[in-house]
Order: C-alpha cells, then sequence, then structure tokens
C-alpha cells in the first residue's frame, strides 16, 4: 500500500530506523537488513522475500513506483508498505554514491542461520547438495561475488566461518546481484567441526591454498560433492584447519603474479564443479 504522504524528516523513525541498517548492530536489533536499488528490488519481490517497507526517494517516484506496482501485482504477493521520502530524508539511508531512488528494507532470511553445533543432519540432509565454504574472507565484495557465482553455477551451501564479513552487509547484498536471494547460507562458529562432519559423511574437503604439497587444479579430479575452503584474503587459511582437510588445491596461474582475489578463486572453483 503506497503512503502518499511524503516523509521529510531525516529524524522520521521509519527513517532511523532504515539508517541504522546500515550498521551490523542495527541490522541485528531490528532482524533486516536493506537492498538497494531497483534491480535488486525488483529481484526480492520476485523471489517473494519477506519484505515489510520499500523506501522511495520523491525525485523518482513517477519512474520507479510503477515497475514496483507491476513486479507485486506479477508476483502475488501481500503488498507492503510503499513510503514516499524526500530527497533530504533518502539519502540520509542511502549507502550508495549514486542512488538509484529505492531501497527496500526485508527481514533477515530463513535461509540464512547460524550453527554452533554441527549436525549430519543439518548440513547433509541433501546428500547431493553442493557446497562452498569460506575461512575469515572480510572484504564484503568479495563475500557478495562468491554468493552471486555460487547462485550462478548451481552451489546451493555457502558455510562461512564466524569471523567472516556479515552476509547483511549493505555491500555484500549489492555485490551479490540477488544471489543471496537464492543461495542457503551457514555461519559456524566451529569450521574445524564442520570438516569433520563433512569428511565423516564421505565427502571430501580442500584447502584452496598453495603449500609445499598442494595439488594443481589440473591433476585434481573433484566430484560435485567435494567441498573446497577458501582462505582470507591477505593471510590465507590457517594451518589447524588445512591439516583437516582431504588435502590442498592451487590453481595455477603466470608467473609473476602473486595470487588471485579470494572471490575470483572460489568462482574457478565453482566453474569447476559446475562441469562435473
Amino acid at each position: 500500500m503506497v503512503n502518499n504522504e511524503v516523509i521529510t524528516s531525516r529524524n522520521n523513525p521509519l527513517v532511523k530506523l532504515a539508517a541504522s541498517l546500515a550498521e551490523k548492530k542495527g541490522r541485528r536489533e531490528a532482524q533486516a537488513f536493506m537492498a538497494e536499488g531497483i534491480k535488486l528490488t525488483l529481484e526480492a519481490i520476485s523471489e517473494r522475500m519477506p519484505i515489510t517497507h520499500i523506501l522511495i526517494n520523491e525525485r523518482e517516484k513517477n519512474n520507479i513506483l510503477p515497475c514496483i506496482e507491476q513486479a507485486i501485482g506479477d508476483a502475488g504477493i501481500e503488498e507492503p508498505a510503499v513510503c514516499i521520502l524526500a530527497g533530504g530524508a533518502f539519502e540520509k539511508i542511502s549507502t550508495e554514491k549514486a542512488p538509484q531512488g529505492v531501497i527496500t528494507i526485508i527481514k533477515s532470511l530463513d535461509i540464512l542461520h547460524n550453527a554452533d553445533i554441527i549436525y549430519k543432519e543439518e548440513f547433509f540432509l541433501d546428500k547431493s547438495e553442493r557446497a562452498i565454504a569460506l575461512c575469515s574472507v572480510r572484504d564484503p565484495l568479495n563475500l557478495g561475488a562468491v554468493i552471486r557465482s555460487a547462485a550462478a553455477f548451481g552451489i546451493r551451501h555457502i558455510v562461512l566461518s564466524a569471523d567472516c564479513v556479515d552476509v547483511y552487509s549493505p555491500k555484500t547484498v549489492r555485490s551479490a546481484m540477488g544471489g543471496i536471494f537464492k543461495v542457503k547460507i551457514t555461519v559456524v562458529s566451529d569450521l574445524a567441526g564442520f570438516i569433520s562432519t563433512a569428511k565423516d559423511c564421505g565427502r571430501s574437503v580442500y584447502a584452496a591454498e598453495l603449500s609445499a604439497s598442494a595439488v594443481s587444479l589440473n591433476d585434481v579430479k573433484l566430484s560435485a560433492t567435494d567441498i573446497i575452503i577458501i582462505g582470507n584474503e591477505g593471510h590465507g587459511i590457517p594451518e589447524e584447519i588445512s591439516e583437516l582437510c582431504t588435502g590442498s588445491i592451487y590453481i595455477p596461474i603466470c608467473g609473476g603474479v602473486e595470487s588471485l582475489n579470494a572471490s575470483v578463486a572460489a568462482s574457478i572453483f565453482i566453474w569447476e564443479q559446475s562441469k562435473i
């Protein structure tokens, strides 16, 4: 339902709530996050996400509102609250350098949860489910890019160590380009326990790293259910985690190049597995 009253105050409770979602603390307290831009908003509507509010910059109302109303009608969902904000109020919320004029507030998703204890039944109900794991990845753009690649190439489960960047960070959501609405994500406090459980279930778990014992990706025959662990952008994978893995794999690259970006490396592994 469109509220035709334009919100002008930057201190309006809804504006303050939306602005708080730029920070992890605010997202946790509200149990919500924001997706900014028309493409992400339309994707969230199409995927029937639990949207509570759609906030539109008054200057873009005539361009954006018809698209929103049509998408809501096509998706057949209960219409969320659509609010029009004056420019100053909208600018307080936006995290974009070039805002498109629409911000969507979404409840925290059921496809993302935390796990303190690793159970076989929790992670491997579907024995054919393809998964990838990230260890201490701190760059939101890297995480978002991995989520996007996972959605594009059939990875259905991403496992994150607890010290990875917040999935609901605006930069992560933006760079995932709708992938966050399609992939199950689990944050684990015990990555070592996850690796052990995966191996107990008959899966091979490989550390993506260049170590003395690492084998070139060209010489490894991956299976669809193997799990690759991608490490921190600067420090890689801790030795204690690597030692638990089935083995280590590296991507051969040209001499003179130190390493690949974490999201690029993850995408290459995901692509290789998608061909199986």
